[in-house]
């Protein structure tokens, strides 16, 4: 490992680490590139644009799955389990979101963005995992929901 990178392991980790007074969704993505353990530059670019509000998500099946991964993980508010329940009543509801690579993908942890990024949720921590399945339903109501 490079210097530069160890350097940007130890920010992102003091970054996941940090308490939740200190730190935000844009604390984390300016961070950026391949800072992020695991994840590639789009994976952060992707997180950025949750930040910002500027990033397109995939579909809502994706978005649904994603939320329902952040149900599993303790991350979602209520609210999010709301958007996720209309978001899998938008689209034709549970059984037939469960036939979509979208959705099943969101349910494994991966959120994906409509430029084709996407962000392993799993690699999220408490306080981090929190702000962004916020930020993902707050996107999905935006996106899908006309609210």
């Amino acid at each position: 490992m490079q210097p530069r990178e160890a350097l940007a392991a130890l920010l992102v980790l003091a970054a996941l680490s940090a308490p939740a007074a200190a730190q935000s969704l844009k604390d984390l993505s300016t961070l950026g590139g391949s800072a992020l353990p695991g994840q590639s530059s789009t994976g952060a670019s992707l997180l950025s644009g949750l930040a910002s509000g500027s990033t397109s998500l995939a579909s809502p099946q994706n978005a649904a799955g994603a939320l329902a991964y952040c149900q599993q993980q303790g991350y979602a508010p209520d609210a999010a389990t709301t958007v996720k329940d209309r978001l899998l009543a938008k689209v034709g509801g549970q059984e037939k979101a469960s036939r979509d690579s979208g959705y099943l993908s969101g349910l494994g942890g991966v959120l994906q963005a409509g430029d084709g990024g996407s962000f392993d949720l799993g690699k999220l921590k408490d306080v981090v995992g929190k702000k962004v399945c916020g930020a993902i339903a707050d996107r999905a109501v935006s996106s899908f929901l006309g609210g």
